[in-house]
């Protein structure tokens, strides 16, 4: 410690919500020349953390994370080394480790994680691909006649499940799978869009999924399998489809389209904790929020740049929206003021394509973009904690999706790529 004790002092209560790392919080004269790393000395000193025992930290001064030495953060709030500082700290997230790269036909468009399914992608190919927890290719799904947009689990049990696709050929496929006898069928073709099928979502309940497509239409759908088809508006074209298709498909019709947007709807995502709220953003520069029950666009949130990606946390209750202006938006979907952004995450040098919300954490995010980059963010932090390079030569980032300690990501270079992040859980205040 008396190595730390040079130059102007400033008084320092540190506390935390990590149980296992707390210290008395009895305000401490610290030199005002330290930042992070000399502050973790601090803490590791005074637990006593030596060699291998010691642990890397992060500071937070009044909900943000310390990024300068104190005496700059002093300097930048106009305060003085007589002022006492309250700092929490927190374990620092340790970088994503990268697991396994797996190599397609085309693009890898969408991708989706599961437990204990394994995960999904959708491909330029027109394929689907089913793959175990081991990473290896299960099962490839053959049905589109265009590329695949979007993917979505309905159920699985590990060995047999059902899940939906959906892509340029303006349909949405339900199929079922068994892993047992590595069979697969289709079980309904969702027809009504005019415009190729853009995000698939499911509710919380398991029996409703809507679609956003670039017909700039929402559609809701059932998840009953149909015992006979539905009357479809394009029937002509839906008989030709089906004349030239190898098996007679059912055919389902939306139960319900929400009309609001004035351009493509890029992405649709349903609240986790609530089966009739739905949020949606698109290329007519707005996130909106809909009341499903009551058919009702509630609020309408315009931004500045066309909406490229959405998701919402049910851990902070905010909605991060990817755009064509590199940018990351932060919303409070139940603020009714329509074009406050609650914060801006800035670092991507080309449009924000997609966007996941850490499961177990109120701050962690996950984005990718065509810049080739996927960031890790801290959102009480102004820069993303880490950067990962998805391919080679910059490689355009189509999608992401983060499922406990999983980040996939599938983009141009043909690849899905697995990476592990460590729980964020214990960041939590």
């Amino acid at each position: 410690m008396e190595a730390l004790a040079d130059g102007p002092q400033v008084q320092v209560k540190f506390v935390t919500q990590q149980r296992q790392y707390a210290i008395p919080e009895t305000p401490i004269q610290t030199p005002a020349r330290l930042g992070r790393y000399g502050l973790s000395q601090i803490i590791n000193l005074i637990l006593q953390n030596e060699g291998e025992r010691q642990r890397p930290f992060d500071f937070l001064i009044d909900g943000e994370f310390l990024r300068i030495s104190l005496a700059e953060y002093l300097e930048e709030k106009n305060m003085s080394t007589e002022n006492m500082l309250t700092i929490e700290y927190v374990e620092s997230m340790l970088p994503p480790t990268p697991l396994s790269s797996y190599e397609h036909d085309d693009w890898v468009s969408a991708v989706q994680a599961h437990h204990p399914g394994g995960f999904l992608t959708g491909s330029y190919d027109n394929h689907v691909r089913l793959w175990n927890k081991q990473a290896e290719c299960t099962q490839i799904l053959t049905g589109h006649s265009g590329a695949i947009k979007a993917v979505q689990w309905l159920t699985s049990d590990g060995d047999r499940g059902t899940l939906l696709s959906g892509g340029l050929d303006r349909s949405m496929l339900a199929w079922e799978y068994n892993h047992a006898n590595n069979s697969h069928s289709i079980l309904y073709e969702c027809r009504g869009h005019t415009g190729a099928v853009e995000s698939i979502t499911l509710n919380a309940n398991g029996d409703r999924f809507a679609s956003g497509s670039a017909d700039s239409m929402i559609k809701i759908w059932t998840t009953t399998v149909p015992t006979a088809s539905d009357h479809i508006e394009d029937a002509k074209e839906t008989r030709k489809k089906r004349k030239t298709a190898k098996d007679e498909r059912i055919l389902k019709a939306p139960i319900l389209t929400l009309a609001a947007h004035t351009g493509s709807v890029s992405a649709v995502v349903f609240n986790p904790s609530s089966a009739d709220t739905l949020y949606s953003g698109g290329w007519d520069h707005s996130v909106r929020v809909w009341d499903i029950e009551n058919h009702v666009n509630v609020v309408t949130k315009n931004c500045e740049k066309v909406v490229h990606a959405l998701d919402y946390s049910q851990h902070s209750g905010l909605l991060a929206s990817g755009h064509a202006d590199t940018a990351i938006r932060l919303w409070d979907p139940r603020s009714e003021d329509s074009s406050v952004v609650k914060q801006t995450l800035s670092g991507h040098q080309n449009w924000v394509t997609s966007v996941s919300w850490s499961p177990s954490s109120a701050f962690m995010l996950a984005s990718g973009s065509y810049d080739g980059l996927i960031k890790v963010w801290d959102i009480r932090s102004k820069g993303a904690l880490y950067s990962l390079t998805h391919g080679k030569g910059s490689k355009k980032v189509f999608s992401i999706d983060w499922s406990n300690d999983i980040l996939l990501s599938g983009g141009e270079d043909n690849q899905m790529k697995i990476h592990r992040v460590q729980d964020t859980t214990g960041r939590e205040e």
